[in-house]
Formats: C-alpha cells, structure tokens, sequence
C-alpha cells in the first residue's frame, strides 16, 4: 500500500530545481568568455596593452586602461585577480557541463559567490588605496568617463552574480525542504 501511495504521489521537489535556469546558463557562458578574454589581456602583459604588437586584439581594454591603470601595466593585485578568473572559468565550464545535475546548481552557486565577492575586493582594494589606480580620470574632470566606464560596468560583475546568488540559493532552499517534507 505504501508503494503504491509513494508511486502515485506528486514529486517533492521540482525537476526545475535540480537544474540550472537557462538565464544562468547563458550568464556563465558569457562569463566565461570575457573572464578568459580579460585574463589574456591582463596576463600577456606588454604584448596586450596600449602600444604592445596584440593590443588591437583588446580595443576596450586599452581605452578602459586610461580609466584604471590597474589596467595599463603590471600589477600584482590585477594579475592575482586575472589567476582566479581563470580558476573561476575551469569551474564554469565544468558547471556548465553539469547543468542539468543537482551538482550544477550547487557549484554553480559557490562560483557566483566567489566571481560576487573578487569584485567587491576589487572595489575595496580601489577605494582602500584612495583611487590610486582610478582617481587620474576625476582629477582631470572626466567624472562622466569615470562613471560611465571604471564603474557602472564593473557593477555588473557584483548585480548579475548577486541575482544568481539569489535565484540559486532559494533553489536549493526548495530543494532542502522538499527533502524534509520526503
């Protein structure tokens, strides 16, 4: 009778849940094509940046350079956080090849907290040091340029992985209480 009973009842936990969002997906396929793009930007170093023989591969990164110099030569910071890009893109392929797996969705959430919080650092490290590698574009009076392109960009790499934060921990919260209520 009980079999019959656990056949014949609704699922506790939704085929949605145990699986990536297709929203998500195409965020970490998009991730990590710009995450290796800037990560060779940054990591190829003389040969990337402004006058450097490949510098025409990266046209924006040269011209957002001139925001944040972190950007325009060598910095330990800058390389550091290039390094854990592609850490973090290892991981998203491998997230990506398990989207439709429990496992996906749970790594794909410790990733989005890590790409999350590396740039909130990144801000920090910026305001910390008083705008050392940015103040150059508000002493000139590009207020506008320093908005535009050292800011509103980089905010992002802290919104988008925050709504994925979000919409993937309440999936693993439905999934928790669905295996509570088994």
């Amino acid at each position: 009778m009980t079999d019959a009973l656990t056949r014949d009842a609704a699922p506790v936990v939704a085929d949605r849940d145990l699986r990536l969002p297709r929203w998500i997906v195409v965020w970490f396929v998009i991730t990590a094509i710009i995450q290796t793009y800037d990560a060779c930007y940054e990591l190829l170093g003389a040969i990337s940046h402004k006058g450097g023989p490949m510098a025409w591969l990266w046209p924006g990164h040269v011209f957002y350079s001139s925001f944040d110099h972190r950007y325009a030569g060598f910095d330990a910071f800058g390389s550091a956080q290039s390094w854990a890009n592609l850490v973090e893109v290892v991981v998203l392929v491998w997230v990506l090849f398990h989207a439709r797996r429990w496992s996906g969705v749970v790594v794909g959430l410790i990733v989005s907290v890590a790409t999350l919080w590396k740039t909130v650092i990144y801000f920090l490290v910026e305001a910390s040091s008083g705008l050392e590698m940015t103040r150059q574009s508000i002493e000139r009076g590009d207020i506008v340029g320093f908005l535009m392109v050292a800011i509103l960009p980089n905010l992002v790499w802290i919104v988008v992985p925050l709504a994925v934060v979000i919409t993937l921990g309440r999936q693993i919260r439905r999934v928790g209480l669905g295996a509570q209520r088994a």
